[in-house]
């Protein structure tokens, strides 16, 4: 039979009253605050619908009368029901087009961006812990530190997030007073030499198959889960000033780049010639970094794992020389002794289609600047196909060709053109020098590995295509079967992945030269 013991009853009862007090207490004032302003428009005023309704809630806001009863509803409601502050989050935020970049250092420093939609108040709660939407279990915050309101049809939040350790997995939602965002994950660089891979690639439309064509490589994105991403330019169709175009680039990169399980990819953008009506536009959109107190002048470096790996964001759409290149020599000069040095830019030297022209003038300002100083690979796009070259230098030399030699032992490696989504064309100018080349949607997958076990530090490149055309124009995308990796092992080959294989039957192309023979 069951028995009733009042007094425990009421004991725990008065227990229960006094926990619910004390964090009624505690939380009253953070309600307030955080209800008051979002629900009502007092103090900052947010989620207008108009003028007259935001006079009614001013109007409202200072009447004691009501302040008393409508925080008293919620105070009950959370004294009555445990479960009020996992409730709390149930309504998501306004907000949308989520996008990483990389501005700072990337071994503690994230940039989080995003498009707001309702209000003016938003904030990132993040923390190595995952507490899933439960936002105030967040250990840190981070409120924008600067927004620009209207720009292409978007209001563009920027909250960098600091002081973050390396080599770490960070947890965020954005919370705003409409709700919290879905829980979303990234992971900083490290700050000492160890394996990691990434991708590169770039040129993307926006309509048509070329569309198709780059969401299907936005999968690929998330099925190999690289520690970054560096997109070589050329975001959307025309002249990079069509906000609906823009909207739909970063819409596809957020939703299909973010893994299943929330993990969010970081871009390195650079720079590309259907960006060049607006020469600020990076800047604007992702915070990419600018010099010489210009936002025109969007170039930057980014440097992780201490001395090992150094990337470099060039603009082929500037002068290459002048500024851009006394910058160059600079950045170069300072990272002669990293092991990895990488540069991204736009244009290629000399493309390898019959399309393009070739660019003489970049060229002589940077080729040579690449050589003496060490640059291992250069990352191009612009014409729409696959090409990798064997690792060359300049020179005018007997058996030169276009201002090139081989040479194995310290040239630079020329990978790249592009066609992450458009349309490819024919690789009809391959020169003595070209090691392959190919036309289709690719992307690069690159393995960077620190010196391990008598073993060099190494760059292994894998060509992923991610869509072909038949002679019929009819396309065939290759992204759907692909096997996605998981955290523990993003060097494994997944299966399904279709990669290009050359002549010599390597599916990957490795450097130094010399491991190839290995």
């Amino acid at each position: 039979m069951f028995k009733y013991n009042t007094c425990s009853n009421i004991k725990n009862y008065k227990r229960l009253v006094c926990i619910r007090w004390r964090h009624s207490v505690m939380l009253l004032d953070g309600i307030h605050q955080l209800l008051y302003s979002c629900l009502i428009g007092f103090r900052l005023n947010t989620c207008r619908n108009n003028d007259k309704q935001s006079q009614r809630h001013r109007n409202i806001g200072i009447n004691p009368f009501f302040r008393v009863p409508f925080f008293s509803v919620f105070f009950l409601f959370y004294f009555i029901n445990p479960l009020f502050a996992a409730n709390a989050s149930d309504e998501h935020a306004a907000s949308n087009k989520y996008r990483l970049v990389w501005t700072d250092d990337p071994t503690s420093t994230m940039t989080v961006i995003w498009d707001q939609l309702k209000g003016n108040e938003a904030s990132v709660y993040y923390g190595e812990t995952d507490h899933g939407r439960q936002y105030w279990k967040y250990k840190l915050r981070q409120a924008p530190q600067s927004k620009r309101w209207l720009y292409y049809n978007m209001n563009t939040f920027y909250a960098k997030l600091q002081n973050l350790k390396p080599d770490a997995t960070y947890y965020f939602v954005i919370k705003d007073c409409t709700g919290t965002s879905d829980r979303y994950y990234f992971r900083t660089a490290p700050d000492k030499p160890k394996a990691f891979t990434f991708i590169a690639g770039g040129d993307t439309k926006s309509s048509g198959k070329p569309l198709e064509a780059g969401r299907a490589s936005n999968k690929m994105v998330a099925r190999l889960r690289p520690l970054f991403v560096m997109f070589n330019g050329d975001f959307n169709s025309g002249d990079g000033t069509y906000p609906d175009r823009w909207q739909q680039w970063l819409t596809d990169w957020f939703e299909l780049t973010t893994t299943a399980d929330g993990r969010m990819i970081p871009l390195v953008p650079v720079h590309g010639n259907h960006e060049n009506g607006n020469l600020t536009v990076l800047h604007r959109i992702f915070a990419s970094p600018f010099q010489y107190a210009n936002e025109n002048n969007v170039y930057y470096s980014l440097t992780f794992g201490g001395d090992f790996f150094h990337i470099i964001a060039l603009n082929s759409e500037l002068d290459e020389g002048g500024d851009q290149r006394k910058w160059l020599e600079a950045d170069l000069s300072a990272h002669r002794n990293d092991v990895f040095k990488i540069a991204g830019y736009h244009k290629p030297f000399h493309p390898h289609t019959q399309k393009k022209p070739e660019n003489e003038y970049q060229y002589e300002q940077w080729a040579g600047l690449f050589y003496e100083y060490g640059l291992n690979i250069s990352l191009d796009g612009d014409s729409h196909m696959h090409k990798i070259t064997y690792p060359l230098k300049p020179s005018t030399e007997k058996g030169s060709f276009q201002g090139f030699v081989r040479d194995d032992e310290k040239g630079t490696m020329f990978i790249g053109e592009g066609s992450w989504g458009a349309y490819p064309r024919d690789n009809n100018d391959d020169k003595p020098w070209t090691l392959q080349s190919v036309s289709c949607n690719q992307v690069k997958w690159i393995h960077v590995r620190p010196e391990k076990d008598a073993q060099p530090a190494s760059l292994e490149i894998f060509t992923v295509i991610t869509g072909q055309y038949e002679e019929n124009d009819e396309q065939t995308l290759f992204v759907d079967a692909v096997e996605s990796l998981s955290e523990s092992d993003v060097f494994q080959i997944p299966a399904n992945i279709k990669f290009f294989v050359g002549n010599d039957s390597l599916k990957s192309v490795k450097y130094p030269f010399y491991l190839n023979n290995q």
